[in-house]
């Protein structure tokens, strides 16, 4: 097996241990569904600006190291891990999440006001791709951006800015209860 594909494997099984550590963790702690529920809202609402800032690090970091062009197994390794994590963000963007919890608590989870939340970021996250596509379009009258940067970019803008604006929603929704 090839260094990439050891180091994937790795980073997937660091994933599943975090996962399984945080599982076992919470087991012994006897909650009923409503006050589950609470407790992943707002743990949902502590994290989502920490995942918002570290996506946008994760992105200054790729950005600011890349070789003149071409494209060698560190950044190749760097673009899936970016890719993986979009997905990740955009599918508990687009779910209600918590997708090792049971239906009940998701359902207790979304609720009308998570529900408008997440509506009004992903209209953020739509007009922060639209911008940066646009600021990227006015660049290439000066500049040479290849499709790559320029999805990776639009992605990486429109992703965490919906993340940051759902997470700032939901703690102000959870102060103001």
């Amino acid at each position: 097996m090839g260094d990439f594909t050891m180091g994937l494997l790795a980073g997937l099984a660091a994933v599943l241990v975090v996962a399984a550590i945080v599982k076992l963790r919470r087991r012994n702690r006897p909650m009923s569904i409503p006050e589950k529920a609470e407790y992943l809202s707002k743990r949902r609402a502590r994290m989502l600006p920490a995942l918002a800032v570290i996506f946008l690090s994760q992105q200054a970091s790729f950005f600011s190291q890349m070789s003149g062009g071409e494209h060698v197994s560190a950044e190749e390794a760097k673009t899936i891990a970016w890719l993986v994590l979009s997905v990740v963000l955009l599918l508990g963007l687009a779910t209600k999440g918590f997708w090792l919890e049971p239906k009940e608590v998701r359902d207790l989870v979304d609720d009308e006001n998570t529900r408008a939340n997440r509506n009004e970021a992903m209209r953020w996250g739509f007009l922060f791709a639209m911008g940066s596509a646009i600021a990227i379009y006015v660049l290439t009258m000066f500049d040479t951006v290849t499709g790559r940067e320029a999805t990776h970019i639009i992605m990486s803008l429109g992703i965490a800015a919906a993340i940051l604006r759902w997470g700032v929603l939901e703690r102000r929704a959870h102060r103001d209860a």
